[in-house]
């Protein structure tokens, strides 16, 4: 808040921080107009990737692709995490496939080390799946090599997905199945909102603005005999 005002900030945009840390929160219930990317506040603007749908395309596509034990290595326990959990189940229920709490793990965003040690944690398994979801696509690299080590080879032996569309994901191979979030147009309604809110003052609506993905098919997924 010091900074902020030292330099007379109009708004901020809050993305990629600690939402519970004390110094945001003091933030939040400033006078100062403010927009958060992927977290709700109560009465607080926030655009979000639709988080719900990526993740239920995403597992949609590997049950279609005859998929039944389907691992899903998450993020830190996060609103986006729950969604995407929400996502998940909602695919499995709607095509009649129990999903396996043993095959639902926590991980890390945006870490390999841990999307490696939860790969060979589930590879090891007397069951293992015969699909990984990742948190996201770096992420996966970690799961990616940690295959590699055990000498499964993607998609023969296992078929994976990430999640965000970074360019990396489709540079390597197999090029990999992804949900790919439009970031620019959640920049866009991000500065939309907050310069209507800045504009608008008390006379702004906070609301909860959805930006859909799409999702890309790479060559990371087989398709079983159904």
């Amino acid at each position: 808040m010091e900074h902020i005002r030292y330099r007379n900030c109009d708004g901020v945009l809050i993305a990629n921080v600690d939402f519970s840390a004390e110094s945001v929160r003091e933030l939040i219930q400033s006078e100062v107009p403010a927009v958060t990317i992927d977290y709700i506040f109560d009465n607080v603007s926030a655009v979000m990737s639709d988080n719900v749908e990526g993740s239920y395309q995403l597992t949609r596509h590997l049950l279609e692709a005859g998929h039944k034990r389907i691992a899903f290595i998450h993020g830190e326990h996060t609103s986006v995490t729950a969604k995407r959990l929400s996502g998940f189940f909602k695919a499995h229920a709607e095509a009649g496939v129990a999903a396996s709490d043993g095959y639902i793990l926590e991980g890390r965003y945006n870490d390999t080390r841990t999307s490696a040690l939860m790969t060979r944690k589930l590879m090891e398994l007397p069951t293992p799946p015969t699909a990984i979801m990742y948190p996201d696509d770096f992420a996966y690299i970690g799961g990616m090599n940690e295959l590699e080590k055990m000498n499964i080879k993607i998609p023969e032996d296992v078929s994976v997905v990430g999640y965000d569309g970074i360019n990396l994901s489709q540079v390597i191979r197999p090029r990999l199945t992804t949900y790919s979030q439009d970031a620019e147009m959640i920049g866009s309604e991000s500065g939309r909102k907050l310069v209507e809110m800045i504009e608008q003052g008390r006379g702004a609506v906070a609301e909860q603005i959805l930006v859909s993905g799409r999702l890309i098919k790479g060559n990371s997924v087989k398709e079983l005999k159904k």
